[in-house]
């Protein structure tokens, strides 16, 4: 019961100085036509997106959500009337403006386990971008909705994903935002800000979210009973989508996991690297979850590369890693790990751009070996 109440009521606590800002701006009540709430990803951007939704639209209060008026309860479930969330989609099969296609029962689920779980990362099967049907969807229905008070809001989670290709998700939302119709607010989400048009990121207010605090984190580990938990919480670095990846595995199984990367990386053997390339290839298909957690792991061990290398505790001194992370320091003392570390957050961005991720992850490769010996 207290992981529930943790995960559902207590973003407000762990995120408590954007989520002040944000009450200011509903109390005032000058709301903005456009947001975009951006920051690292697994620091709850988009369940402070649906928190803010909910009170701009709570019928007993401006400063606090109450829970209890109709329109809270009905936010709470993502059911309400005045709430449209955009995520991407797989492509549709047909050309048809079918509203069928944009709701499918994996959509509906998705959204289920979003209204219990505000760290809850929606990401559909072949869903690569913000397809272009959902925002003529919206663009019908947006202006259809203007009666019975309250304020629309339109979520869209990932939306860097509307400049993908051609962009032309993100040039119909641009139209929309140049003309926006009255008592409705966007709230843009996203990981990877500069991958958004600039003239869209132009038209919004910007909300910065920084990561979640340590403490947060740890006391969510605790209240699960898990040992080690200060060491996880040095793993999540402050990314919830982290630390509930490390809560799903025991421990040891994460160090290994690190080790047999690292190792795999370091050494010359092109037959390891060729069954990599292959295994990771399917695995950013088939769990692009999973493909992200890895990469964030290999990322973590070469930080705490360099911060053994500048005589600062690594973050693994008390774990069986850190033979492997001496050894790497005295085998490449001259090792450009900035430049190893940006190749790796490359990659982790490349996964939604339908990009050819064997040739992906062998230039990965061979720019750390590269950067291995600069």
């Amino acid at each position: 019961m207290a992981h529930k109440k943790i995960m559902k009521y207590n973003l407000n606590f762990a995120q408590k100085e954007i989520w002040s800002r944000l009450v200011k701006k509903a109390e005032s009540g000058n709301i903005a036509n456009a947001y975009l709430f951006s920051g690292p990803a697994g620091t709850g951007k988009e369940g402070l997106a649906l928190m803010f939704a909910q009170l701009i639209n709570c019928m007993s209060s401006e400063t606090e959500i109450c829970f209890k008026c109709d329109s809270c309860i009905r936010f709470k479930s993502l059911q309400h009337e005045k709430l449209k969330i955009i995520v991407p989609l797989p492509a549709p099969k047909s050309n048809k403006d079918d509203d069928y296609q944009l709701i499918s029962d994996d959509y509906i689920e998705a959204i289920n386990k979003k209204s219990i779980d505000p760290f809850y990362k929606i990401k559909l099967p072949k869903s690569k971008r913000i397809i272009i049907q959902s925002i003529k969807h919206l663009k019908k229905k947006i202006y259809l909705n203007q009666a019975n008070g309250g304020r629309n809001i339109v979520v869209i989670f990932d939306s860097e994903l509307l400049c993908e290709g051609q962009g032309e998700s993100g040039n119909a939302l641009l139209k929309i935002l140049e003309e926006p119709p009255d008592d409705t607010t966007f709230i843009l989400v996203s990981d990877h800000k500069k991958m958004l048009f600039q003239t869209i990121i132009s038209r919004c207010q910007l909300v910065e979210t920084p990561i979640i605090p340590d403490v947060y984190i740890l006391d969510w580990f605790n209240n699960q009973n898990v040992e080690k938990s200060e060491f996880l919480v040095f793993l999540s670095r402050g990314n919830m989508h982290q630390a509930k990846f490390l809560l799903s595995q025991p421990v040891e199984k994460t160090t290994s996991t690190i080790e047999r990367l690292i190792n795999l990386l370091l050494q010359k053997n092109s037959n390891q690297w060729r069954n990599f390339t292959e295994s990771y290839s399917r695995l950013s298909l088939k769990d692009s979850k999973k493909f992200e957690h890895h990469f964030n792991l290999i990322s973590l061990w070469f930080r705490a590369a360099n911060r053994y290398r500048q005589g600062l505790n690594s973050g693994f001194d008390k774990t069986n890693l850190l033979p492997q992370i001496v050894d790497f320091n005295e085998v490449y003392p001259k090792a450009n790990i900035y430049a190893i570390i940006l190749c790796l957050e490359d990659v982790s961005r490349s996964i939604s751009q339908n990009l050819f991720m064997p040739l992906i992850l062998l230039n990965m490769i061979l720019d750390i070996q590269k950067n291995l010996n600069e």
